[in-house]
C-alpha cells in the first residue's frame, strides 16, 4: 500500500523557521553576488578605459564582464556550502542522536533520556522520545510485576 502525503505543513514551526531561514539565506547571497558582480564589472570597465583609452566594444565588455564570475561563483557556493552544513547540522545531528538513542532502547537500555542542544531542531521529538520510553519502561515493570 502507498502512503500519499495530503499535508504538507506537519510542523508548522519548524517548517516555517526552516522556510525564513532559507529565504534569508537566498535573499543575501543572490544580493551579495550581485554586488560584488557589480563592483567587480564596473571596475574591469574602468581598468579597461585606463588601459585603453576607450570604452570596451561588445566582445571586449562581455570578457571583461565573466571575469568577475569566475572569481565571484566558486567563492559564492562554498560559502553557501558551509552555511548550508551548519544550518542542516542542525536537523542531522539530533536525528543522529535520535537513531542511536533507539538502538540503546532496541538493545534493552530503557534508562536514556534524549536531549538536543539549545540551538538544535526538533526539541519536541526528544521529548515525545522520553515519554514513550518512560511508557514502554513502566509497561515493562507492570508485566514483570505479574
Amino acid at each position: 500500500m502507498k502512503l500519499q502525503r495530503r499535508n504538507y505543513i506537519v510542523h508548522k514551526k519548524f517548517q516555517f523557521r526552516m522556510l525564513g531561514l532559507l529565504l534569508i539565506l537566498v535573499f543575501a547571497a543572490t544580493l551579495f553576488t550581485t554586488l560584488i558582480n557589480h563592483y567587480f564589472f564596473l571596475s574591469s570597465i574602468v581598468h579597461f578605459i585606463e588601459q585603453h583609452g576607450r570604452p570596451p566594444t561588445g566582445s571586449e565588455l562581455i570578457i571583461a564582464s565573466t571575469k568577475p564570475l569566475l572569481i565571484i561563483l566558486p567563492v559564492a557556493f562554498i560559502v553557501l556550502g558551509i552555511v548550508c552544513i551548519f544550518v542542516s547540522h542542525r536537523i542531522a545531528g539530533p536525528l543522529y542522536r535520535l537513531k542511536m538513542f533507539m538502538e540503546k532502547v532496541e538493545n534493552g537500555d530503557y534508562t536514556v533520556n534524549l536531549r538536543f542542544r539549545k540551538g538544535d531542531a526538533i526539541h519536541d521529538v526528544a521529548d515525545s522520545f522520553n515519554r514513550m520510553v518512560d511508557g514502554i519502561k513502566q509497561n515493562f515493570d507492570q508485566e514483570n510485576k505479574t
